[in-house]
């Protein structure tokens, strides 16, 4: 047991060290910057704001050494930098659906870029009815390659994903499960209602 108490702290300390973050910070802020360009090039040709709010952040060490151990790996920094595809995480939230695919595309073509994996919660949603576009990427930072996961999702989408990611993914509470066909019913309204207002912004710009 003091072994595995030495091993958690070692994780801790390292991953609190500056250098150790640092590389993911400015690869967040390196996408973050990229999504705002794309923005302006998308809302320019389109002729609205495409893009609503760009966010990022880096995992916080208690989440990183949580995940790990969830997963079943060992304490261990540099495993977790490469088995965790989230500890650098950056949100586009979109007005509407074809915008969040054609942000998805111009972040493909960005030079430098390296795709690992995307994995599209949107076509195929997960059993708990949670819908984005999760993009697994490496961005040179210096003359490294930093794994970034860019979040790519509408308003609706992101409303249920804030109520459910509270209230059930970082909870406990076993009463919560009751509440789980809700929050299913919730995604499926919401999904209608993303596709709807699509089909009303379209039939907008074609009476233009």
């Amino acid at each position: 047991m003091e072994m595995l108490i030495d091993t958690y702290a070692k994780f801790i300390e390292e991953w609190g060290r500056q250098l150790r973050r640092e590389p993911y910070e400015k690869a967040c802020m390196q996408v973050h910057k990229r999504l705002q360009v794309i923005n302006e090039e998308m809302s320019n040709q389109r002729g609205w704001i495409c893009i609503k709010e760009i966010t990022w952040r880096v995992k916080t060490l208690d989440s990183c050494l949580n995940k790990m151990l969830d997963k079943g790996y060992a304490a261990d920094v540099e495993l977790a930098a490469e088995k965790l595809n989230d500890i650098a995480g950056v949100r586009a939230v979109c007005y509407f659906l074809d915008d969040m695919y054609q942000v998805m595309e111009m972040l493909r073509t960005t030079p430098g870029y390296e795709f690992i994996k995307v994995k599209d919660y949107v076509k195929k949603p997960k059993a708990s009815g949670y819908q984005s576009l999760h993009l697994i990427m490496k961005i040179p930072v210096g003359e490294q390659m930093v794994k970034v996961e860019t979040q790519i999702r509408t308003q609706a989408m992101d409303f249920w994903s804030d109520i459910e990611h509270h209230f059930v993914y970082k909870t406990n509470n076993l009463n919560i499960e009751e509440c789980e066909e809700e929050f299913l019913k919730c995604s499926k309204s919401i999904r209608k209602i993303d596709k709807q207002m699509l089909k009303i912004r379209r039939k907008i710009e074609n009476t233009q």
